[in-house]
């Protein structure tokens, strides 16, 4: 009875993307035996897995004991995840659906379909006279990338860890919740400002403390467009990433921009200032790549690539700790991008070293205006625009997106004198076209 109490509390881990709850430590556990595929007949997160069975003796005896295993299912059909065997033939597994206990099977939520998994039991051992133990991974069925034998039942914390780890590793969702690195700090925060951006959770790393090299990343779950990626990162730094599971479809604003309807957000930790690219799969976004620009918070950025199959943004790094960005595509956007200062560093480039860091008065377009001011900037809501030196004037607000705010027309003065307010806590482009040029500039709303 007490065996089977402990299976079923173990049941409770076996869901594929849950995560139990526990206080924090430092480093990884030893496993006590530990295999990760080196070559492979395809890849998991560009990780190399295997679909051959496979068989392990003089696997170390203990009453308790922990096994993950992280695979990926290649049929619609139960499947052997593992099996141990014990002396005189006992035999405790896990299967897709099943978990076996001498000639108890207990049945859990069935895997119904492909995706990739981080399977987890702790369980006891049988008793035994000899300590001759076997492990068998796979029937051929599933793609198996790691697996991890631990000599006890791991506490909470070192598991949540384990799993963390494993999730950023092969690209595996663990749901709404912390991920946390091996030194024990939390690497994505599921809090109330970015609850809604717990799908398709990926990232990179480099953290020695739990065996992390990763600079190239894409999450496994099925409706994944986005690859991140870094040349190099300093050690313990992440960078991770998760979307909001809207539509991949662009919604069209005023001003005849189009924007993404799904957002991401990414949480750095020890990554600030650390160069990254974002590549997204155009094969599974529905619109042309023409005009299509990265909105990455308060910024506008033109792609480093863009073909029919991807569009890649380079030269990316971020401020903060967080950022959130999406895809958007209109003619006003692409001209902001455009306009970018040679040689800066900011935000993100296109490719030809022009990138576009914005400041409180920063000008995005260069024109032979002869007069052009925006007072006070910032503002608490009320704003003046004067310019001079023109004909005919145009001034447009936008909004971070490219909506159309207001706008404003006059014609044949020595001196044009604009007033207008704006809803505060926001930023916003004022763009001043005149028959000389055009420039844009950054309004900033408290």
């Amino acid at each position: 009875m007490k065996q089977l109490y402990k299976l079923i509390f173990a049941t409770c881990l076996l869901l594929p993307y849950s995560v139990v709850l526990g206080q924090t430590g430092q480093g990884l556990p030893t496993p006590a035996f530990h295999w990760k595929c080196s070559s492979a007949d395809s890849l998991l997160n560009f990780h190399p897995v295997t679909i051959t069975p496979l068989h392990f003796d003089s696997i170390p005896y203990a009453e308790d004991y922990t096994i993950v295993v992280v695979y990926k299912p290649i049929v619609d059909t139960e499947a052997t995840v593992w099996q141990l065997v014990f002396a005189d033939s006992i035999v405790r597994g896990l299967t897709t659906e099943r978990i076996l206990s001498d000639s108890i099977a207990i049945r859990y939520a069935e895997q119904s379909d492909r995706k990739p998994v981080i399977h987890t039991l702790r369980q006891s051992a049988p008793d035994i006279s000899s300590a001759d133990i076997s492990l068998s991974v796979g029937d051929g069925n599933i793609k198996v990338s790691e697996v991890l034998y631990f000599d006890h039942r791991l506490g909470n914390s070192a598991l949540r860890r384990v799993q963390s780890i494993l999730a950023i590793r092969y690209g595996i969702t663990l749901g709404p919740v912390d991920y946390i690195g091996g030194n024990g700090n939390r690497v994505w925060r599921h809090r109330r400002d970015s609850a809604m951006f717990h799908h398709r959770i990926t990232g990179i790393g480099s953290d020695t403390a739990c065996y992390l090299h990763q600079l190239r990343s894409r999450s496994e779950m099925d409706g994944s467009v986005v690859t991140l990626s870094a040349e190099s990162l300093p050690q313990g730094a992440y960078l991770l990433v998760g979307d909001n599971d809207a539509p991949l479809t662009f919604q069209l604003e005023d001003g005849d921009v189009e924007i993404l309807a799904r957002q991401w957000r990414m949480q750095a930790s020890g990554a600030e200032g650390v160069d990254f690219s974002l590549s997204f799969d155009t094969r599974r976004i529905p619109i042309p790549t023409d005009s299509l620009v990265l909105l990455l918070d308060d910024n506008v950025v033109l792609p480093s690539v863009a073909t029919t199959n991807e569009v890649r943004f380079d030269n990316l790094w971020l401020l903060s700790d967080t950022c959130t960005f999406t895809l958007a595509r209109g003619s006003i956007l692409w001209q902001l991008a455009q306009s970018g200062t040679k040689g800066a560093k900011g935000h993100g480039g296109n490719g030809d070293g022009n990138t576009t860091k914005f400041g409180n008065t920063h000008t995005l377009t260069h024109s032979s205006i002869q007069t052009f001011s925006v007072f006070p900037n910032p503002t608490t809501g009320h704003f003046n625009i004067e310019v001079s030196g023109a004909r005919q004037v145009q001034v447009t607000i936008y909004n971070p997106h490219g909506r159309v705010m207001a706008t404003y027309n006059d014609s044949d003065r020595e001196k044009y004198c604009f007033e207008g307010s704006l809803p505060s806590g926001n930023y916003y482009y004022a763009t001043i076209t005149t028959e000389n040029g055009r420039q844009t500039m950054k309004l900033i709303v408290k």
